[in-house]
């Protein structure tokens, strides 16, 4: 998963291997939080989950 950041359109997006999305930057902690939900939830599909989380946290700390 790779997550890319807009500042100037103060945007964050999501990239997989089959899809992408583009979120508002204000929208980061949600997402975060979903993930880890998503994780928790569906732990067969840990590696998934977890990269997504490492990518949003990273970007998170870029932020700060």
């Amino acid at each position: 998963m790779q997550v890319t950041y807009d500042a100037a359109a103060g945007t964050f997006t999501l990239i997989g291997k089959i899809w992408s999305n583009t979120y508002p930057i204000g929208q980061l902690e949600a997402w975060l939080r979903f993930h880890v939900r998503q994780r928790d939830e569906h732990p067969k599909a840990l590696d998934s989950y977890d990269k997504t989380i490492a990518g949003l946290e990273g970007l998170k700390a870029r932020l700060g």
